[in-house]
């Protein structure tokens, strides 16, 4: 169990990093960032701060305010860029049925899908991301944020992520970062290729439209590909409460879990049993097999801690309570799963099927 556990620290210790891109010489132009928001008047300024400090591309940055009731759209507006405001709902899945109405400029080549939550901390990285759609134009390119903290339930979120990390089969030490997972909040193409697999109008009925939207990429002869956003690229996604973590991880566990399948799906449920046998040992030994156990115990929580720096600001403390945290990830999947069963879901209050 052990030595598994530090496999998975080595292949988390080397994920795809996008500052090994070179950032070309002269801006490049032809870009469009378009950012789906629903009430993200208190993360929006943040977003679009960081995409004023960009250099290297000239890009336009579209908000499509969906339905909000706060003061997106004002905010949008008034930081000068362009606003297109929804008034219905499309779709199944609310941020898909959202981005299926926007258009391209006819000028646009490149188009960047950043969540609204997203924090860009380095000032190539747009730059940089737009050269390697650029670079792979049949390609999907997507990036995990690296996760900031704010208030201690935020914490439970390492098991999800780790395992979703290690399932996608994207990280380790010679990986291209191909993977058949994707992740939803930074997004980027070519808009040719874009359009020619369908768009967000074909996926807006998927509760996972960024996994429904990389398989059409792949099913049209192209790859998605995956990029660790530490030190580049920061979200926090669930600043709204326990509940926002739960909801979130409800709608993406058990049907992201049907949706990535082969070695990285089979690393990851490994890696959870390991974990699970760590706690079972410490239950089970008795007076005489306790200090085995605890060394046992204290190498998988040295191993969290330092896979956990790699995909978020996770405090060592809270880190070494992974595997008391480990039977309430248990429960978000057997939640998630019961969802999938019932054939609805939640999120940010609003209704989505899980089947069709």
């Amino acid at each position: 169990m052990v030595v598994w556990e530090i496999y998975f620290t080595w292949r988390l210790f080397f994920p795809q990093r996008i500052d090994q891109v070179l950032s070309p010489r002269v801006p490049l132009d032809g870009v469009e960032v378009v950012i789906p928001a629903h009430n993200e008047a208190a993360t929006l300024p943040k977003l679009l701060a960081s995409l004023d400090a960009q250099k290297g591309v000239n890009a336009l940055v579209t908000v499509i305010d969906d339905r909000s009731s706060d003061e997106t759209c004002a905010i949008a507006q008034s930081l000068g860029v362009e606003v297109l405001q929804l008034h219905d709902r499309r779709g199944n899945n609310p941020k898909a049925g959202a981005l299926s109405n926007w258009i391209p400029k006819g000028t646009t080549e490149t188009v960047v899908f950043l969540d609204a939550d997203v924090d860009l901390v380095e000032a190539h990285a747009l730059v940089r991301l737009v050269a390697v759609a650029r670079g792979r134009p049949n390609d999907l390119i997507s990036v995990q944020p690296y996760h900031r903290m704010g208030r201690w339930y935020e914490q439970f979120a390492f098991f999800p992520n780790l395992v979703s990390m290690v399932a996608s089969g994207a990280f380790g030490a010679f990986g291209l970062g191909y993977s058949a997972a994707t992740f939803g909040p930074v997004l980027c193409c070519q808009v040719a290729q874009y359009q020619r697999v369908g768009g967000h109008a074909v996926v807006m009925d998927s509760v996972l439209d960024d996994q429904a939207l990389g398989q059409r990429f792949r099913g049209a002869g192209g790859h998605t590909v995956l990029f660790g956003g530490r030190g580049w690229v920061e979200f926090r996604m669930y600043a709204n409460g326990f509940g926002q973590l739960l909801e979130g991880f409800r709608k993406n566990v058990a049907k992201g879990a049907l949706m990535v399948r082969g070695f990285g799906a089979l690393l990851a449920t490994l890696m959870v049993v390991g974990q699970l046998s760590a706690l079972a040992t410490l239950a089970s030994v008795g007076v005489k097999g306790l200090p085995a156990a605890l060394v046992v115990i204290g190498l998988v929580c040295l191993v969290n801690t330092l896979v956990a720096r790699r995909i978020g600001a996770f405090h060592w403390s809270s880190v070494c309570f992974q595997l008391v945290y480990l039977p309430i990830f248990l429960w978000m999947v057997a939640t998630s799963g019961f969802d999938l069963l019932r054939g609805m879901t939640t999120w940010k209050g609003q209704a989505m099927r899980t089947r069709r």
